[in-house]
């Protein structure tokens, strides 16, 4: 009996001792987690069409990632200044800073600045691109004529000679002495002198807005002394070696003689013989004279930015190609003539710029169209941000840009920016009547507008303002705004 109890003992102690081996201190530990690895970046790596300026970049690893504050310093760029750094979950996030165009970038994350969670070190890892360079158009079309795109980069800047040949009203009575409109919205008499002062000041450009209809009898023939008026205006523009636009302007509109409506009651016949008769006078003229179609074309409803009913944006595409058809028909150095055609309105929004069907054009190729949006935007700025031009405000128009480029830059056609300025609803504006410092933000919202237009290779008009009034006489002549003039200039110095 005593044998047999030793050996249950002996055999227990051997299975103790068995599990405690097999339990000990000799198993292998459970395995960490493997090093972070890189799985996405944006921008792309090797990408050349970066936007400059303040570049968001993220680095997604496969698993949570951790970085100490000491470690963000060793963090490396050539071609751009690094801020704001930060890790969030899986992402390596932060600001890249680079003004050049066409400028290599190379941000380096040396090993052992990203950590997972056990403390794993990932591998170096580098991200390359190149910020996007303008590619400037070819000066001369197939047809070997100056192209629309090259005209574009040659007017800018430019200011537009507003409240005078478009001026227009019942009071003032139709088929008058052309000073009668000229003045009638509270400018002077137009003289050469005005022009010049532009030219030295550094535009390059003048859109001459023209009000035709109280110039035009039944059968739709324009008034010789309003033409020959006209004609001495542009030629006042072009005598200082300056590109000149001349339109139809508030024969569109929100008013009741509107004639020249998105709607079914069109009068393609009459507007066609009002271009033919503009083409006909100005035939000879060479590239420094281009002619927009229509100015802000409306409903019969009077809509603005968009019509209710979208299909009122083909009978501005009727316009667009009647006005480009009537034009070429002349001959002349109109066969080859730059050309505006605008969306609705002359707004930018998406349906609009995708409803705009730009004509074909008769003479054989699309180099001589551009397309024309206005920008008072954001829309009542002044007001919503106390007159301080904002980096929201920044935003909104770098929003505008990257838009106009998907619908028409990135196709060929270039952009004119036709009238901007500040102003808002109930004409809240920066004028003469500002003070200095708000004129400074009317300074810094046109010295956006244009650094924009150079960057994507569009042209910017200024409504009115810059010289307004009696400041635009010969006599008593001086800058309205000279600030804001100047924070335009210098953007192409």
């Amino acid at each position: 009996m005593n044998k047999l109890i030793f050996l249950a003992f002996f055999l227990l102690a051997a299975l103790v001792l068995n599990f405690s081996a097999c339990s000990g201190s000799d198993e292998p530990d459970a395995p960490k987690l493997a090093a972070p690895a890189v799985v996405s970046t944006s921008p792309e790596n090797g990408s050349t069409t970066v936007e400059p300026g303040a570049i968001s970049v993220t680095i997604t690893y496969d698993k949570t990632i951790t970085m100490t504050a000491s470690d963000i310093s060793k963090i490396q760029a050539t071609g751009a200044t690094i801020s704001n750094v930060r890790t969030m979950s899986a992402a390596l996030m932060f600001t890249a800073t680079c003004a050049e165009e066409g400028q290599a970038v190379t941000i380096t994350i040396p090993a052992g600045v990203i950590k997972n969670s056990d403390g794993v070190a990932a591998a170096a890892h580098s991200l390359n691109f190149t910020t996007r360079k303008t590619e400037l158009p070819n000066p001369v079309a197939p047809d070997g004529h100056e192209s629309a795109a090259q005209a574009v980069l040659n007017m800018t800047p430019g200011w537009n000679l507003g409240n005078t040949l478009d001026s227009y009203g019942d009071w003032i009575g139709d088929h008058q002495e052309p000073y009668r409109y000229e003045t009638a919205w509270g400018q002077p008499i137009t003289d050469a002198h005005l022009m010049q002062a532009f030219k030295e000041k550094g535009f390059k450009g003048i859109r001459v807005p023209v009000t035709w209809y109280q110039h035009m009898d039944d059968q739709g023939n324009v008034d010789e002394a309003w033409m020959n008026r006209v004609q001495e205006i542009v030629d006042y523009a072009i005598n200082q070696g300056m590109y000149c636009i001349l339109n139809v302007h508030h024969d569109t509109g929100a008013h009741d003689a509107a004639w020249v409506v998105a709607s079914s009651t069109l009068q393609l016949d009459r507007y066609a013989k009002l271009w033919t008769q503009i083409a006909t006078r100005f035939m000879n003229y060479d590239q420094h004279l281009l002619f927009e179609g229509y100015n802000e074309m409306l409903n019969t409803a009077q809509q603005w930015n968009q019509p209710s009913n979208l299909t009122d944006l083909e009978y501005v595409n009727k316009h667009a190609a009647r006005f480009v058809e009537a034009v070429r028909a002349t001959g002349g150095n109109n066969t080859y003539r730059n050309l505006i055609v605008s969306t609705y309105a002359a707004a930018h929004g998406t349906a609009v710029m995708s409803g705009l069907t730009i004509p074909t054009d008769p003479c054989g190729n699309q180099s001589h169209i551009a397309v024309e949006v206005h920008s008072y935007d954001p829309w009542d700025w002044v007001r919503i941000y106390n007159m301080t031009w904002t980096s929201e405000c920044s935003e909104y128009l770098k929003s505008m840009f990257r838009d106009l480029e998907t619908h028409f830059i990135s196709k060929g056609y270039p952009v004119i920016i036709g009238e901007y300025a500040t102003n808002g609803s109930g004409e809240m504006t920066i004028n003469q009547n500002s003070t200095s410092a708000q004129k400074a933000e009317a300074g810094r919202h046109a010295g956006d507008m244009n650094r924009l237009c150079k960057k994507y290779g569009a042209a910017s008009f200024y409504w009115m303002s810059l010289v307004d009034g009696a400041d635009r006489s010969q006599a008593t002549f001086k800058w309205t705004m000279e600030q804001v003039a100047d924070s335009i200039v210098n953007v192409y110095k």
